[in-house]
Protein backbone atom coordinates (compact mmCIF):
# COMPACT_ATOMS: atom_id res chain seq x y z
CA UNK A 1 0.00 0.00 0.00
CA UNK A 2 2.06 2.49 -1.43
CA UNK A 3 0.47 4.77 -3.04
CA UNK A 4 0.09 8.38 -2.87
CA UNK A 5 -4.07 9.61 -2.58
CA UNK A 6 -5.56 10.78 -5.45
CA UNK A 7 -7.97 12.90 -4.30
CA UNK A 8 -7.50 16.25 -2.73
CA UNK A 9 -8.47 17.33 0.76
CA UNK A 10 -8.82 20.56 2.55
CA UNK A 11 -9.83 21.17 6.30
CA UNK A 12 -10.98 23.93 7.80
CA UNK A 13 -8.67 26.51 9.08
CA UNK A 14 -10.24 27.83 12.42
CA UNK A 15 -8.02 26.25 15.43
CA UNK A 16 -10.15 24.06 17.93
CA UNK A 17 -10.64 25.16 21.18
CA UNK A 18 -8.48 23.11 23.73
CA UNK A 19 -10.68 21.90 26.66
CA UNK A 20 -9.68 20.01 29.61
CA UNK A 21 -11.24 16.81 30.50
CA UNK A 22 -13.21 18.03 33.07
CA UNK A 23 -14.12 20.74 31.11
CA UNK A 24 -14.22 19.92 27.30
CA UNK A 25 -14.34 21.94 24.99
CA UNK A 26 -17.05 21.71 22.08
CA UNK A 27 -15.20 21.44 18.54
CA UNK A 28 -16.27 20.32 14.85
CA UNK A 29 -13.50 19.40 12.04
CA UNK A 30 -14.64 19.61 8.63
CA UNK A 31 -12.67 17.94 5.83
CA UNK A 32 -13.53 19.00 1.95
CA UNK A 33 -12.79 15.83 -0.49
CA UNK A 34 -12.09 17.14 -4.14
CA UNK A 35 -10.69 15.58 -7.56
CA UNK A 36 -7.56 17.59 -8.46
CA UNK A 37 -8.11 19.93 -11.62
CA UNK A 38 -8.68 18.14 -15.04
CA UNK A 39 -8.59 14.73 -13.80
CA UNK A 40 -11.30 12.07 -13.00
CA UNK A 41 -11.16 9.88 -9.62
CA UNK A 42 -13.28 7.55 -8.44
CA UNK A 43 -13.56 6.56 -4.91
CA UNK A 44 -16.02 3.93 -2.98
CA UNK A 45 -15.04 4.17 0.56
CA UNK A 46 -12.74 7.27 2.86
CA UNK A 47 -12.30 6.38 6.47
CA UNK A 48 -11.09 8.46 9.30
CA UNK A 49 -9.35 7.69 12.50
CA UNK A 50 -10.28 10.30 15.12
CA UNK A 51 -8.16 10.21 18.31
CA UNK A 52 -10.60 9.50 21.22
CA UNK A 53 -7.72 8.86 24.02
CA UNK A 54 -4.78 10.86 24.56
CA UNK A 55 -2.26 10.72 22.28
CA UNK A 56 1.66 9.65 22.89
CA UNK A 57 2.54 12.98 21.40
CA UNK A 58 0.38 14.95 23.60
CA UNK A 59 -1.57 16.40 21.06
CA UNK A 60 -5.55 16.60 20.80
CA UNK A 61 -8.14 14.54 20.68
CA UNK A 62 -12.57 14.23 21.02
CA UNK A 63 -14.05 12.53 24.48
CA UNK A 64 -17.21 10.78 24.49
CA UNK A 65 -19.81 9.67 21.51
CA UNK A 66 -19.00 11.96 17.94
CA UNK A 67 -21.43 13.09 15.38
CA UNK A 68 -20.75 12.47 11.52
CA UNK A 69 -22.08 13.54 8.59
CA UNK A 70 -21.19 13.62 4.42
CA UNK A 71 -23.51 15.63 2.27
CA UNK A 72 -23.78 14.87 -1.67
CA UNK A 73 -24.64 11.39 -2.36
CA UNK A 74 -22.60 9.31 -0.16
CA UNK A 75 -23.51 7.93 2.99
CA UNK A 76 -22.13 6.68 6.37
CA UNK A 77 -21.00 3.50 6.44
CA UNK A 78 -20.05 2.71 10.11
CA UNK A 79 -18.85 3.91 13.19
CA UNK A 80 -16.84 2.33 15.75
CA UNK A 81 -14.50 2.11 18.61
CA UNK A 82 -10.92 0.63 17.75
CA UNK A 83 -7.57 0.27 18.98
CA UNK A 84 -4.52 1.98 17.31
CA UNK A 85 -3.42 -1.49 17.34
CA UNK A 86 -6.55 -3.02 15.36
CA UNK A 87 -5.94 0.56 12.77
CA UNK A 88 -1.92 -0.27 12.31
CA UNK A 89 -1.72 3.11 14.14
CA UNK A 90 -0.15 4.19 17.41
CA UNK A 91 -1.14 1.43 19.70
CA UNK A 92 -1.62 3.31 22.78
CA UNK A 93 -4.11 5.70 21.25
CA UNK A 94 -7.63 4.71 21.08
CA UNK A 95 -9.72 6.04 17.85
CA UNK A 96 -13.15 6.57 16.78
CA UNK A 97 -13.13 4.94 12.84
CA UNK A 98 -15.67 6.06 10.85
CA UNK A 99 -16.11 4.86 7.46
CA UNK A 100 -17.91 6.85 4.79
CA UNK A 101 -19.00 4.91 1.25
CA UNK A 102 -20.60 5.80 -1.86
CA UNK A 103 -23.45 4.06 -3.21
CA UNK A 104 -23.56 1.05 -5.43
CA UNK A 105 -24.84 2.86 -8.11
CA UNK A 106 -22.78 3.75 -11.39
CA UNK A 107 -21.41 6.57 -11.45
CA UNK A 108 -21.53 7.77 -7.91
CA UNK A 109 -17.81 6.55 -6.65
CA UNK A 110 -17.23 9.10 -9.77
CA UNK A 111 -15.95 12.84 -7.08
CA UNK A 112 -17.12 15.12 -9.66
CA UNK A 113 -18.74 17.63 -7.04
CA UNK A 114 -16.44 18.32 -3.54
CA UNK A 115 -17.52 16.24 -0.88
CA UNK A 116 -18.19 17.75 2.12
CA UNK A 117 -17.82 15.83 5.61
CA UNK A 118 -18.51 16.57 9.37
CA UNK A 119 -17.19 15.39 12.53
CA UNK A 120 -18.40 16.79 15.65
CA UNK A 121 -17.96 16.55 19.78
CA UNK A 122 -15.72 17.68 22.92
CA UNK A 123 -12.04 18.28 22.55
CA UNK A 124 -9.60 18.02 25.10
CA UNK A 125 -5.78 19.59 24.27
CA UNK A 126 -3.24 21.69 25.63
CA UNK A 127 -3.18 25.14 23.88
CA UNK A 128 -1.12 24.72 20.53
CA UNK A 129 -0.43 21.35 20.49
CA UNK A 130 -2.18 19.85 17.03
CA UNK A 131 -5.62 16.82 16.38
CA UNK A 132 -4.09 14.63 13.84
CA UNK A 133 -6.64 12.13 12.21
CA UNK A 134 -5.28 9.56 9.53
CA UNK A 135 -7.24 9.29 6.67
CA UNK A 136 -7.42 6.33 3.84
CA UNK A 137 -9.28 6.16 0.47
CA UNK A 138 -9.59 3.84 -1.78
CA UNK A 139 -9.62 4.97 -5.20
CA UNK A 140 -8.60 4.25 -8.26
CA UNK A 141 -8.81 6.27 -11.87
CA UNK A 142 -11.42 3.94 -13.51
CA UNK A 143 -14.74 2.83 -11.89
CA UNK A 144 -14.96 -0.31 -10.13
CA UNK A 145 -10.96 -0.43 -9.70
CA UNK A 146 -9.65 0.46 -6.72
CA UNK A 147 -6.85 -0.09 -4.65
CA UNK A 148 -6.36 1.08 -0.76
CA UNK A 149 -4.55 4.22 -0.54
CA UNK A 150 -1.27 5.21 1.83
CA UNK A 151 -2.79 7.23 4.67
CA UNK A 152 -2.89 11.18 4.89
CA UNK A 153 -2.75 12.61 8.24
CA UNK A 154 -5.00 15.80 8.66
CA UNK A 155 -4.12 18.24 11.36
CA UNK A 156 -5.82 20.80 12.94
CA UNK A 157 -4.36 23.28 15.49
CA UNK A 158 -5.58 24.12 18.88
CA UNK A 159 -5.98 27.50 20.79
CA UNK A 160 -7.07 28.90 24.12
CA UNK A 161 -10.53 27.88 24.49
CA UNK A 162 -12.96 30.99 24.27
CA UNK A 163 -14.32 32.22 27.65
CA UNK A 164 -17.99 30.85 27.93
CA UNK A 165 -20.75 31.09 30.68
CA UNK A 166 -24.03 30.27 29.19
CA UNK A 167 -27.35 28.12 30.56
CA UNK A 168 -27.99 29.97 33.89
CA UNK A 169 -31.08 28.41 35.30
CA UNK A 170 -33.03 27.82 38.31
CA UNK A 171 -34.81 24.36 39.21
CA UNK A 172 -36.58 22.51 42.22
CA UNK A 173 -33.74 19.68 43.62
CA UNK A 174 -36.28 16.93 42.43
CA UNK A 175 -37.12 18.01 39.39
CA UNK A 176 -33.46 19.12 38.33
CA UNK A 177 -33.64 18.88 34.06
CA UNK A 178 -37.06 21.53 34.78
CA UNK A 179 -36.09 25.04 34.42
CA UNK A 180 -38.61 27.61 36.30
CA UNK A 181 -38.66 30.81 38.33
CA UNK A 182 -41.49 30.62 40.06
CA UNK A 183 -41.17 29.46 43.62
CA UNK A 184 -42.89 30.01 46.88
CA UNK A 185 -41.06 31.30 49.87
CA UNK A 186 -38.69 29.65 51.92
CA UNK A 187 -38.29 27.19 48.85
CA UNK A 188 -34.84 25.20 48.67
CA UNK A 189 -33.87 26.21 45.02
CA UNK A 190 -31.23 24.64 42.88
CA UNK A 191 -29.23 26.98 40.59
CA UNK A 192 -26.59 25.71 37.67
CA UNK A 193 -24.72 26.56 35.43
CA UNK A 194 -22.49 25.71 32.21
CA UNK A 195 -18.86 27.16 31.54
CA UNK A 196 -15.36 26.57 31.19
CA UNK A 197 -14.20 28.96 33.94
CA UNK A 198 -11.77 28.23 36.74
CA UNK A 199 -13.57 29.72 39.32
CA UNK A 200 -16.92 31.30 40.13
CA UNK A 201 -18.93 33.39 42.75
CA UNK A 202 -22.40 33.93 43.03
CA UNK A 203 -24.30 37.23 44.57
CA UNK A 204 -27.92 37.21 46.34
CA UNK A 205 -30.08 40.62 45.31
CA UNK A 206 -28.43 42.61 48.39
CA UNK A 207 -24.49 41.77 46.92
CA UNK A 208 -23.71 39.22 49.59
CA UNK A 209 -21.99 36.27 48.63
CA UNK A 210 -23.77 32.87 48.89
CA UNK A 211 -21.21 30.34 47.20
CA UNK A 212 -17.71 30.55 45.62
CA UNK A 213 -14.92 27.52 44.11
CA UNK A 214 -15.09 25.77 41.33
CA UNK A 215 -18.36 23.74 41.37
CA UNK A 216 -20.84 24.83 38.61
CA UNK A 217 -23.69 24.32 41.06
CA UNK A 218 -25.82 25.83 44.11
CA UNK A 219 -28.70 24.71 46.21
CA UNK A 220 -30.08 27.57 48.08
CA UNK A 221 -31.11 25.88 51.51
CA UNK A 222 -34.46 25.64 52.43
CA UNK A 223 -35.78 29.27 54.12
CA UNK A 224 -33.05 31.44 52.58
CA UNK A 225 -35.25 33.00 49.87
CA UNK A 226 -38.44 35.37 51.32
CA UNK A 227 -38.97 37.39 48.59
CA UNK A 228 -38.27 37.84 44.52
CA UNK A 229 -34.36 37.42 44.49
CA UNK A 230 -32.18 38.44 41.17
CA UNK A 231 -28.84 36.26 41.85
CA UNK A 232 -25.78 37.47 39.92
CA UNK A 233 -22.86 34.72 38.84
CA UNK A 234 -19.12 35.98 38.06
CA UNK A 235 -17.28 33.34 36.40
CA UNK A 236 -13.52 34.03 35.81
CA UNK A 237 -10.40 31.88 34.05
CA UNK A 238 -7.22 32.51 34.07
CA UNK A 239 -5.46 30.82 31.41
CA UNK A 240 -1.81 29.16 31.64
CA UNK A 241 -0.13 32.19 29.63
CA UNK A 242 -1.99 34.53 32.36
CA UNK A 243 -1.09 32.83 35.41
CA UNK A 244 2.86 32.93 34.26
CA UNK A 245 2.68 36.41 33.14
CA UNK A 246 0.67 38.04 36.36
CA UNK A 247 -2.45 39.09 33.77
CA UNK A 248 -5.75 39.70 35.42
CA UNK A 249 -8.26 37.21 34.56
CA UNK A 250 -11.16 37.38 32.47
CA UNK A 251 -14.71 37.72 34.21
CA UNK A 252 -18.24 36.86 32.36
CA UNK A 253 -21.42 37.21 34.45
CA UNK A 254 -25.11 35.93 34.13
CA UNK A 255 -28.01 37.05 36.26
CA UNK A 256 -31.61 35.15 36.76
CA UNK A 257 -34.28 36.44 38.59
CA UNK A 258 -36.18 34.01 40.88
CA UNK A 259 -40.29 35.17 41.57
CA UNK A 260 -41.81 34.17 44.94
CA UNK A 261 -45.40 33.83 45.10
CA UNK A 262 -46.39 34.64 48.53
CA UNK A 263 -43.18 37.05 49.24
CA UNK A 264 -42.51 37.89 52.76
CA UNK A 265 -41.73 42.34 52.68
CA UNK A 266 -40.55 43.79 55.16
CA UNK A 267 -42.48 47.17 53.77
CA UNK A 268 -44.99 47.81 50.96
CA UNK A 269 -45.53 51.25 49.84
CA UNK A 270 -48.59 51.73 46.65
CA UNK A 271 -48.81 54.88 46.09
CA UNK A 272 -52.16 53.88 43.68
CA UNK A 273 -53.74 51.22 45.81
CA UNK A 274 -53.33 47.59 46.43
CA UNK A 275 -55.68 44.84 44.79
CA UNK A 276 -55.43 41.72 46.75
CA UNK A 277 -58.45 39.20 47.68
CA UNK A 278 -57.49 38.99 51.34
CA UNK A 279 -53.85 40.41 53.85
CA UNK A 280 -52.77 37.43 56.32
CA UNK A 281 -50.32 37.88 58.89
CA UNK A 282 -47.58 35.54 59.94
CA UNK A 283 -46.09 36.47 63.48
CA UNK A 284 -45.00 32.81 65.29
CA UNK A 285 -47.21 31.20 63.88
CA UNK A 286 -50.28 32.72 64.33
CA UNK A 287 -51.97 33.95 60.75
CA UNK A 288 -54.79 36.38 61.64
CA UNK A 289 -56.36 36.77 58.24
CA UNK A 290 -58.44 40.10 56.99
CA UNK A 291 -60.58 39.60 53.61
CA UNK A 292 -62.03 41.81 51.19
CA UNK A 293 -66.11 41.21 50.37
CA UNK A 294 -68.36 42.96 48.19
CA UNK A 295 -69.39 44.82 51.57
CA UNK A 296 -66.64 45.29 52.85
CA UNK A 297 -63.61 43.35 55.02
CA UNK A 298 -64.08 40.06 57.81
CA UNK A 299 -61.70 39.59 60.06
CA UNK A 300 -60.77 35.90 60.36
CA UNK A 301 -58.20 34.49 63.69
CA UNK A 302 -55.42 31.70 62.74
CA UNK A 303 -58.17 28.78 63.08
CA UNK A 304 -60.26 30.40 59.88
CA UNK A 305 -63.23 31.64 62.56
CA UNK A 306 -64.29 35.07 63.35
CA UNK A 307 -61.41 37.23 64.48
CA UNK A 308 -61.27 39.95 66.81
CA UNK A 309 -60.31 43.65 66.09
CA UNK A 310 -57.84 45.24 68.83
CA UNK A 311 -57.72 49.44 68.55
CA UNK A 312 -57.50 52.17 70.76
CA UNK A 313 -60.34 53.70 69.08
CA UNK A 314 -62.80 53.08 66.41
CA UNK A 315 -64.65 55.65 64.70
CA UNK A 316 -67.56 54.21 62.39
CA UNK A 317 -70.97 55.31 61.04
CA UNK A 318 -72.63 52.54 62.12
CA UNK A 319 -71.94 48.98 63.92
CA UNK A 320 -73.77 45.67 63.15
CA UNK A 321 -73.05 42.88 65.49
CA UNK A 322 -74.87 40.54 67.50
CA UNK A 323 -73.43 41.35 70.88
CA UNK A 324 -70.96 43.46 72.86
CA UNK A 325 -68.59 42.85 75.66
CA UNK A 326 -66.50 44.21 77.88
CA UNK A 327 -62.62 43.84 77.09
CA UNK A 328 -62.87 40.23 79.62
CA UNK A 329 -65.08 37.29 80.34
CA UNK A 330 -66.54 38.30 82.89
CA UNK A 331 -67.45 41.65 82.05
CA UNK A 332 -70.94 42.45 81.11
CA UNK A 333 -72.56 42.19 77.87
CA UNK A 334 -75.23 43.78 75.69
CA UNK A 335 -77.43 41.31 73.08
CA UNK A 336 -79.05 43.06 70.34
CA UNK A 337 -82.07 41.50 69.25
CA UNK A 338 -85.36 42.17 67.23
CA UNK A 339 -87.03 44.14 69.79
CA UNK A 340 -84.21 46.00 70.83
CA UNK A 341 -81.25 45.35 73.26
CA UNK A 342 -80.75 43.15 76.24
CA UNK A 343 -78.54 43.78 78.98
CA UNK A 344 -76.40 41.10 81.07
CA UNK A 345 -73.94 40.12 83.66
CA UNK A 346 -70.71 38.64 84.14
CA UNK A 347 -70.59 37.14 80.90
CA UNK A 348 -73.99 35.05 81.10
CA UNK A 349 -77.65 35.60 80.51
CA UNK A 350 -78.54 37.28 83.83
CA UNK A 351 -80.21 40.42 83.59
CA UNK A 352 -77.39 43.12 84.24
CA UNK A 353 -77.53 47.11 84.94
CA UNK A 354 -77.61 50.14 83.23
CA UNK A 355 -75.55 53.07 84.86
CA UNK A 356 -75.98 56.22 83.12
CA UNK A 357 -76.23 60.01 83.89
CA UNK A 358 -78.89 60.53 82.18
CA UNK A 359 -81.23 59.10 79.81
CA UNK A 360 -83.28 60.68 77.21
CA UNK A 361 -85.80 58.17 75.90
CA UNK A 362 -89.06 58.03 74.32
CA UNK A 363 -90.41 55.30 76.38
CA UNK A 364 -88.91 52.81 78.88
CA UNK A 365 -90.65 49.47 79.69
CA UNK A 366 -90.01 47.62 82.83
CA UNK A 367 -90.95 46.07 85.72
CA UNK A 368 -90.12 48.32 88.09
CA UNK A 369 -87.90 51.38 88.99
CA UNK A 370 -85.97 51.73 91.78
CA UNK A 371 -83.40 53.57 92.99
CA UNK A 372 -79.27 53.29 93.45
CA UNK A 373 -78.89 51.48 96.55
CA UNK A 374 -80.71 48.90 97.74
CA UNK A 375 -82.42 51.15 100.79
CA UNK A 376 -83.89 53.35 97.56
CA UNK A 377 -87.46 53.57 97.07
CA UNK A 378 -89.19 51.40 94.16
CA UNK A 379 -91.45 51.97 91.52
CA UNK A 380 -93.33 48.95 90.26
CA UNK A 381 -95.32 48.97 87.11
CA UNK A 382 -98.98 47.30 87.03
CA UNK A 383 -101.76 47.13 85.08
CA UNK A 384 -103.34 49.22 86.93
CA UNK A 385 -101.06 52.00 86.94
CA UNK A 386 -97.55 51.71 89.28
CA UNK A 387 -97.13 51.36 93.39
CA UNK A 388 -94.61 53.04 95.20
CA UNK A 389 -92.65 51.04 97.76
CA UNK A 390 -90.25 51.87 100.72
CA UNK A 391 -86.60 50.86 101.06
CA UNK A 392 -86.28 47.84 98.64
CA UNK A 393 -89.51 45.93 100.08
CA UNK A 394 -93.33 46.02 99.63
CA UNK A 395 -94.30 48.78 102.32
CA UNK A 396 -95.91 51.37 100.80
CA UNK A 397 -93.60 54.40 100.62
CA UNK A 398 -94.56 57.75 99.78
CA UNK A 399 -94.38 60.49 96.58
CA UNK A 400 -93.34 63.47 97.14
CA UNK A 401 -94.03 66.48 94.64
CA UNK A 402 -94.34 69.80 94.40
CA UNK A 403 -97.29 69.53 92.84
CA UNK A 404 -99.82 66.96 91.45
CA UNK A 405 -101.93 67.76 88.08
CA UNK A 406 -104.56 64.51 88.58
CA UNK A 407 -108.28 63.77 86.70
CA UNK A 408 -108.91 61.82 89.55
CA UNK A 409 -107.25 60.89 93.44
CA UNK A 410 -107.37 57.50 94.52
CA UNK A 411 -106.64 57.46 98.06
CA UNK A 412 -108.41 56.40 102.14
CA UNK A 413 -106.55 59.29 103.52
CA UNK A 414 -105.12 62.34 103.16
CA UNK A 415 -103.08 64.54 105.58
CA UNK A 416 -101.16 67.20 105.82
CA UNK A 417 -97.28 67.17 105.20
CA UNK A 418 -96.09 66.14 108.83
CA UNK A 419 -97.41 63.86 111.63
CA UNK A 420 -99.48 66.49 113.73
CA UNK A 421 -101.49 67.76 110.83
CA UNK A 422 -105.03 66.85 110.52
CA UNK A 423 -106.31 64.61 108.07
CA UNK A 424 -108.99 63.79 106.09
CA UNK A 425 -110.28 59.89 105.94
CA UNK A 426 -112.52 59.03 102.62
CA UNK A 427 -115.31 56.18 103.56
CA UNK A 428 -117.99 54.72 101.25
CA UNK A 429 -120.75 57.85 103.88
CA UNK A 430 -118.21 60.51 102.23
CA UNK A 431 -115.67 61.62 104.42
CA UNK A 432 -114.42 62.49 107.85
CA UNK A 433 -112.23 64.99 109.23
CA UNK A 434 -110.18 64.34 112.40
CA UNK A 435 -106.95 66.61 114.21
CA UNK A 436 -103.38 65.59 113.84
CA UNK A 437 -100.95 63.27 115.76
CA UNK A 438 -102.70 60.77 113.07
CA UNK A 439 -105.59 59.67 115.94
CA UNK A 440 -109.50 59.65 114.71
CA UNK A 441 -110.35 62.63 117.17
CA UNK A 442 -112.75 65.08 114.65
CA UNK A 443 -111.06 68.33 113.46
CA UNK A 444 -112.74 71.06 112.03
CA UNK A 445 -113.10 72.31 108.99
CA UNK A 446 -112.48 75.69 108.33
CA UNK A 447 -113.98 77.68 105.12
CA UNK A 448 -115.46 80.88 103.69
CA UNK A 449 -118.67 79.49 102.52
CA UNK A 450 -120.00 75.80 101.97
CA UNK A 451 -122.79 75.58 99.43
CA UNK A 452 -124.41 71.98 100.71
CA UNK A 453 -127.97 70.24 99.88
CA UNK A 454 -128.45 68.47 103.34
CA UNK A 455 -126.30 69.44 106.93
CA UNK A 456 -126.58 66.65 109.02
CA UNK A 457 -125.08 67.70 112.56
CA UNK A 458 -125.18 66.91 116.36
CA UNK A 459 -125.37 71.01 117.32
CA UNK A 460 -124.46 74.43 115.98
Amino acid sequence: MTDAPLLHYSTSSAPLQAGTPDKPAAGTIDITVSSPAGQNVYCDKIDIAVPVSAPDDGGAYFTGPLQSSITGKWNLASAQLKTGQELGLAPATNYYHVVFQAPPIPGFDLIDTPLKISIGGDVVATPGSTLTCPTTETSGTTSGTYSRRTPLDLTWETAEPVFYLHSFLASAPDRPTVPRTKFSAGDEVSLTWESNGSYFQLYDGDGTTLSEGPATSWTVPQGRILNDTTFTLQASMTSEAQQSTGIRPAYQYATITVTITNPTLNQVTATNGTLTPYVQGSVDGRRGRVSFSDVGAEIYDNSGAWGTVTAGKAELDGVSTAWVQGRDSYSGRITFVTEGMNVYRDGGQDWGTVFADKADLNGVSTSWIRGQDTDGGQLTFVKDGLNVHRSGGQNWGTVFADKADLNGVNTSWVQGRSTEAGWIGFYSEGLQVYKGEGNHTWGTVQADKADLNTLQVRYL
